[in-house]
């Protein structure tokens, strides 16, 4: 199982779902850059994913790690957030898979080389290793509990993936 870094908003998607223990099933380990500890564990404490994250760096499997923030000057990165900024420099630095949401985002670490996933692609994940019944259930919710928001052809395109229907 390999190692990722996670951005804000795949966290803040899947702890509103009560699923961001797929993480720990999927990934070794999950890091995440300070600017990112800050905003939803710190920022975000009373808040279901601000004690998820807590509940998740207690138990150890998601750690906080800082070492790339210095590294988070590429021009590419410099119209991002702190947190998009220093995950992306962060997936770099360990060669790891990157999960993130944002478009910028995406498209800026795409650019660096950086392979990336995002919460859809986490549920797929999920969803083909057993982890999960039935996809469709997981993103009807998605789209009801949270602000998440993606093409429906993304959406079909996942759904058949793991051999369901829209």
């Amino acid at each position: 199982m390999p190692a990722v870094v996670a951005d804000s908003s795949p966290l803040i998607y899947l702890a509103r779902l009560n699923r961001l223990e797929l993480l720990r099933s999927l990934y070794s380990e999950v890091f995440i850059p300070p600017a990112v500890w800050r905003e939803v564990a710190v920022e975000g404490k009373e808040l279901i994913e601000g004690r998820s994250l807590l509940v998740a760096a207690s138990e150890g499997w998601l750690r906080v790690d800082d070492s790339a923030a210095a590294s988070a000057n590429e021009e590419v990165l410099k119209q991002l957030d702190d947190g998009e900024r220093e995950a992306i420099a962060l997936a770099i630095r360990l060669q790891a898979l990157l999960i993130i949401d944002d478009a910028e985002g995406r498209a800026a670490a795409q650019k660096l080389g950086v392979k990336l996933t995002g919460t859809l692609g986490v549920l797929v994940q999920a969803t083909r290793r057993g982890l999960l019944p039935r996809l469709k259930p997981e993103l009807d919710r998605l789209m009801a509990e949270t602000n998440f928001r993606c093409a429906a052809e993304l959406m079909a395109k996942a759904l058949k993936e793991v051999g369901e229907k829209l």
